[in-house]
């Protein structure tokens, strides 16, 4: 029986693919993009975080953690990331979910009978499931069979990657799938990596090969970020790539948004990028046009 750890489950989404769509994140990435909006997906394990706005400082998480990692300053209590090993102890004594646990264990089974709930809802507007992340391919295993299942019952199957993995683990996940959205951070490789951590060299290989296959939809996606990946230069090696590409079915253009700040502040982790404005919208439609001035269909927002 496989499984997997799931962070969040979203229902009647209006995003992330046609219709009213659930969608499954899954946790575990290998980037660590400075812009990420969701870093309790990061790690493959379960995290335990801390909303202190939530927090009445009842004191219990004090007394039962085994590690002596939580401590009181002043109005707020203080856990020590590096004594900390989200055992979750504390978060059982916390009766206002301030203290809780991101991301658990499930079956595939457990997943579709979930997903199956909602199955009137997919048929009648066309939805379907979207497995996002994190980073799925980071779980391909388990993430193949809820594609796989999805599909022996008839329901649409999208993800969202950004496709840095085996092009062995993709393909096969991919077997499942109606449409992709795939992320291209930027197209240079050392800027890749300095935003990213790693280089885009299997990346753009991998999107290349998804390109190929005739029975998906591919949809490239690009955060803007502004002094970070927007230059004139990377719109132009971007297009560049784009048109090398065999088929596309559309780009959106995704404008920088500080939406993850207070989970950084909740896992005690620094958001690097806390004074970065985000991009008014003359700016994303100049770029919409240079986009949509070399033949592609293009859409603000996803």
């Amino acid at each position: 029986m496989t499984t997997g750890i799931v962070y969040k489950i979203e229902k009647f989404a209006p995003h992330d693919g046609p219709g009213i769509r659930t969608v499954v994140f899954l946790k575990g990435c290998p980037l660590r993009c400075e812009w990420c909006s969701s870093p309790e997906s990061q790690k493959l394990q379960p995290e335990m975080v801390y909303l202190s706005s939530d927090c009445t400082l009842c004191g219990k998480c004090l007394l039962i953690c085994p590690h002596n990692a939580i401590t009181r300053e002043e109005n707020i209590l203080v856990t020590d990331r590096k004594k900390c090993d989200n055992c979750g102890k504390c978060t059982e004594m916390c009766l206002t979910q301030a203290r809780r646990m991101i991301g658990y264990e499930v079956t595939v089974e457990e997943i579709i009978a979930e997903i199956s709930k909602d199955s009137i809802f997919y048929f009648n507007s066309g939805g379907g499931v979207t497995l996002s992340g994190g980073e799925i391919t980071a779980q391909p295993q388990f993430a193949t069979e809820i594609l796989k299942a999805c599909c022996e019952v008839g329901i649409h199957t999208t993800i969202e990657t950004c496709a840095y993995s085996k092009w062995e683990d993709l393909n096969l996940i991919l077997e499942y799938v109606g449409r992709a959205y795939v992320d291209i951070k930027c197209i240079s490789m050392e800027k890749h990596k300095l935003l990213t951590g790693v280089d885009n060299e299997v990346i753009l290989k991998n999107i290349r090969n998804i390109a190929e296959l005739e029975y998906l939809e591919l949809i490239v996606r690009v955060p803007v970020i502004p002094g970070l990946n927007d230059a004139d230069e990377d719109w132009r090696q971007f297009v560049e790539f784009i048109k090398s590409l065999k088929r596309i079915y559309r780009v959106e253009l995704l404008p920088y948004h500080r939406y993850g700040v207070h989970m950084y502040q909740a896992m005690a982790r620094d958001y690097p990028l806390k004074d970065l404005k985000s991009p008014d919208d003359d700016y994303m439609e100049r770029v919409k046009k240079i986009v949509e001035n070399n033949g592609f269909e293009v859409q603000i927002g996803g």
